[in-house]
């Protein structure tokens, strides 16, 4: 969310600066009216000193002078020190033959000292005003800004009710639905994220449901076997006939226990693999590693890469090339090959046999839990290649199953992003 309060916080000051700059043009149209009172006094000062510097106004003496100029109307007055009271300070000024200035927001009055010590007061009124538009002003600008604030948030609103309702959805049990990951990059985030969890919900339902088809699949023939092996042992007076399927019934129940184990493991396979911490691995030195302590000389190698760095947790990195090895070992007839090379910026790591290959068309099967082809000639549970196929998944890599054209048999294709 981040990302969002820094996408907001940022239209909000630039929304600002902008119509700030807008408004200031706005309320620079109030300058006028002080310019043209410093242009009345520039105008009016010069006679109203040489007025002052008269030694007596007779004029102004016997009455006040009135004067109308540009529909506005001034005066000029004479008035005594004890008549026109100003405080002391204002005196002062006086006395240093400094004009002193008084302004309302009507009128405008100097007051000058004449030689005979009487006050020499212009007064006049200022232009009417236009009319105040600053509080309009500044509402316009608020609701402009939420304008903005409104056009930033109805794109988030909006993908939040998309992001709710497909929510909805997924909860009622569509779990196919996804997000279309849109354009809004603080809100991006949090389509992929959810586009990821629902997709790491839909692969453990699937895997539920894979586990509990396969198990009753695989359950059911174990379970007849000991079900005719027990009403044989009732049934038979035999002695030998009783021990040989005794030995069977508790052959059938090591199977069970094993394909059960093998389940719960596949189960938590995924949360495992959600707790492990991938760093930087070598195929270089990590593969032939686990050759020469898990397969004593019995796979080729052939490497071109000088390096090649892959981002996994190295004990299921091992864990899943293993059970491919151990796969083309058993079912292929003489050799096994492992090929390390790259591809643009991926590292391939391809295991070879030369057994009787797979056809294409079953091809993507063979990674699906209690998957056997060839039932009558595979051992197992059918479940080696599905954990390799989830460990690698979850480590964004690849994993295909084809023909083999340099041996002949099966080539398990790997590939990772390189670092």
């Amino acid at each position: 969310m981040w990302r969002f309060v820094v996408a907001l916080v940022s239209v909000l000051i630039i929304a600002s600066i902008a119509l700030g700059q807008v408004f200031d043009v706005l309320y620079a149209s109030e300058e006028p009216v002080q310019s043209d009172v410093s242009e009345q006094l520039s105008l009016a000062l010069p006679i109203l000193k040489m007025m002052a510097a008269k030694e007596s106004l007779p004029i102004l003496e016997k009455q006040p002078l009135q004067i109308t100029q540009d529909d506005r109307n001034a005066s000029l007055r004479l008035h005594s020190m004890d008549e026109y009271p100003l405080p002391f300070q204002l005196q002062q000024q006086l006395q240093r033959q400094e004009p002193v200035y008084l302004e309302t927001q009507e009128q405008v009055k100097v007051h000058l000292l004449t030689n005979n010590q009487s006050i020499l007061v212009y007064q006049y009124d200022k232009l009417a005003e236009q009319d105040d538009y600053r509080l309009s002003l500044t509402l316009i600008f608020y609701f402009l800004l939420v304008i903005i604030l409104v056009l930033f948030l109805t794109p988030f609103v909006r993908r939040l009710m998309h992001l709710s309702d497909t929510a909805a959805k997924f909860g009622d049990g569509q779990l196919e639905v996804r997000l279309k990951v849109g354009t809004l990059w603080y809100i991006r985030d949090i389509e992929l994220s959810f586009n990821q969890m629902a997709n790491k919900i839909n692969l453990l339902m699937d895997d539920i449901k894979l586990l509990a088809g396969g198990l009753s699949h695989e359950l059911r023939t174990p379970l007849a076997r000991i079900r005719m092996g027990l009403d044989t042992i009732v049934e038979t007076q035999d002695e030998a006939l009783r021990t040989k399927y005794e030995a069977r019934v508790n052959q059938q129940l090591d199977d069970m226990e094993g394909l059960l184990i093998h389940m719960l493991d596949f189960a938590r396979l995924q949360h495992s693999l959600d707790e492990a911490t991938p760093l930087p691995l070598d195929l270089v030195t990590a593969v032939p590693n686990l050759v020469d302590l898990s397969f004593d000389g019995a796979v080729e190698l052939n490497i071109t890469p000088q390096q090649a760095l892959i981002h996994v947790d190295q004990r299921y990195f091992t864990m899943a090339i293993s059970n491919i090895i151990d796969n083309a070992l058993k079912y292929g007839h003489s050799r096994c090959m492992v090929t390390i090379r790259q591809e643009k910026n991926e590292y391939v790591v391809a295991i070879s046999d030369d057994g009787n290959g797979i056809d294409a068309s079953k091809a993507a099967e063979v990674f699906k839990p209690f998957v056997r082809l060839n039932r009558q000639q595979c051992t197992g549970f059918g479940i080696g290649l599905a954990f390799s196929a989830k460990i690698i998944a979850r480590y964004r890599g690849e994993i295909f199953a084809g023909v083999c054209t340099e041996l002949g048999g099966t080539c398990i294709t790997v590939k990772f992003p390189a670092l």
